[in-house]
C-alpha cells in the first residue's frame, strides 16, 4: 500500500492535535486561516480526528468561507477577517493553509495570541521572518509545526535509518526534481476589479499593493515574485527538507541557480525552468524543475548518491540501487517490515502504522 499526501497529513495532524492533550476527556479547539486546495485537506483530516473540535473558519472568499464552515459543521463560526479569529479566546490552535507570504505574519500574530501553529510550508519565503517566527514561538511558548508532511512517512524514516547508516556507503551527491506539464500555460488576461466576494486588500496583505488579476490570487498566486517562490517553495521544500534530514545539516554554504519563464506563454513570473545547486560540507545537491514536458526515462522524486549505490524515494515509496561493482549483500535487513537492500530492489511503502 503507498501512502498519499492525506495519510501524510493524518499523522501529522494527529501529533499536532495531541501536544496540548492533557486528559482522555479534553478536546483541541482548532481554527482555520484559508480554505483553499490545501486549507480544504486540513479541515477533512482534523475533522477525522476523535481530539479536535473545529470551531472556527476564516477566508477573505466569501464562497470559499461558505464552503469550509459547511465543512467544518454547523457549531464552527466564520470570520472574513482572521484577527477576529486570532481574538477568539476558546480556540487553542490555528490551521495557516493561505498563500506564502501571509505564512510568517500570521505564524508570529497567532502564538502571540496564545494559539499554538500549524502552518503549511514553506515556512516563509525570507530567512530573517523565519528567525522571528521562531522567536515569536519561543517567546510566547507555543507549539509551531510546519506541514513538511513527509517527516511522518514511514517509508521515509526507514529510508533515512538506511542512509544515515551507511547503505549505500559515503553520499557525495543528491538529486531532486519536478517535472510537469502545464503548457501552453495560464493566458493573460487583463487586469480588473476584484469580486465583490473577495477583501483583495486583505488578501494582499503584506504583499505590494497590485491592481487585482485573475492570475495573481487564489490558486495561480504561486506564479508571481510577490507570494512565493514558484516550484521552489512548493515541491522544492519538501525535498531540500528530506535532504537536511538525511544529511543533518541545516543550510547550505552556497547556491546558484538559472532558469526563468522560459516556456509556458501566460503572464506568471516564477520560473517554469530551474536549475539550482546546493552546496554543502562534503556533498552537492542539484534541484531540476521544468513546466513543460518530461523527457524520455525523466520523472520527479529524490536521489541520494553514494560511494556504493544509490536510493530513490518519492511519496510511493523507495528503490536501492547496489554499485555494479559491489557484489549484492547476502542478507537483505528489513525494518518494519519493509524489505531493502539487493540489486534494484523496490521496497513499496506499508500501511502507516498510525
Amino acid at each position: 500500500m503507498s501512502p498519499t499526501r492525506r495519510d501524510f497529513l493524518m499523522s501529522t495532524t494527529a501529533a499536532f492535535s495531541a501536544s496540548r492533550i492533557v486528559g482522555a476527556n479534553d478536546r483541541v479547539q482548532v481554527g482555520f486561516i484559508g480554505y483553499g486546495l490545501i486549507g480544504a485537506q486540513h479541515v477533512h483530516d482534523f475533522k477525522n480526528l476523535p481530539d479536535v473540535d473545529l470551531v472556527a473558519l476564516s477566508d477573505v472568499y466569501e464562497p470559499r468561507r461558505r464552503e469550509g464552515l459547511e465543512a467544518c459543521g454547523p457549531r464552527a463560526r466564520g470570520y472574513a477577517d482572521f484577527r477576529r479569529l486570532l481574538d477568539d479566546k476558546d480556540i487553542q490552535a490555528v490551521v495557516i493553509s493561505t498563500p506564502d507570504h501571509w505564512h510568517a505574519l500570521l505564524t508570529i500574530m497567532a502564538c502571540a495570541a496564545g494559539k499554538d501553529v500549524y502552518v503549511e510550508k514553506p515556512l516563509t519565503l525570507f530567512v530573517r521572518e523565519g528567525r522571528w517566527m521562531v522567536a515569536a514561538a519561543r517567546r510566547y511558548e507555543r507549539v509551531v509545526q510546519v506541514g513538511t508532511q513527509q517527516r511522518s512517512g514511514r517509508h521515509y524514516a526507514d529510508a533515512v535509518h538506511l542512509l544515515q547508516g551507511g547503505h549505500i556507503g559515503k553520499i557525495h551527491t543528491v538529486r531532486m526534481g519536478s517535472y510537469r506539464n502545464v503548457m501552453p500555460g495560464f493566458g493573460a488576461p487583463p487586469d480588473s476589479a476584484p469580486p465583490p466576494e473577495m477583501n483583495y486588500d486583505l488578501w494582499l496583505g503584506p504583499a505590494p499593493a497590485r491592481q487585482y488579476n485573475p492570475n495573481r490570487s487564489l490558486y495561480h498566486f504561486r506564479w508571481f515574485w510577490d507570494y512565493s517562490g514558484g516550484q521552489m517553495t512548493n515541491l522544492g521544500a519538501h525535498e531540500i527538507d528530506v535532504v537536511h534530514w538525511v544529511m543533518k545539516v541545516k543550510a547550505p554554504q552556497a547556491v546558484a541557480s538559472s532558469g526563468g519563464r522560459l516556456a509556458l506563454a501566460d503572464n506568471g513570473e516564477t520560473p517554469d525552468t530551474q536549475e539550482a545547486l546546493f552546496e554543502y560540507p562534503g556533498f552537492t545537491t542539484l534541484w531540476s524543475h521544468r513546466e513543460a514536458s518530461r523527457g524520455r526515462g525523466e520523472g520527479g522524486g529524490l536521489e541520494f548518491f553514494g560511494t556504493k549505490g544509490s536510493l530513490v524515494i518519492s511519496r510511493s515509496g523507495y528503490q536501492v540501487f547496489p554499485d555494479q561493482k559491489i557484489p549484492p549483500q547476502n542478507q537483505i535487513p528489513e525494518f518494519h517490515g519493509i524489505p531493502v537492500g539487493g540489486p534494484q530492489h523496490t521496497a513499496e511503502a506499508a500501511a502507516p502504522p498510525w
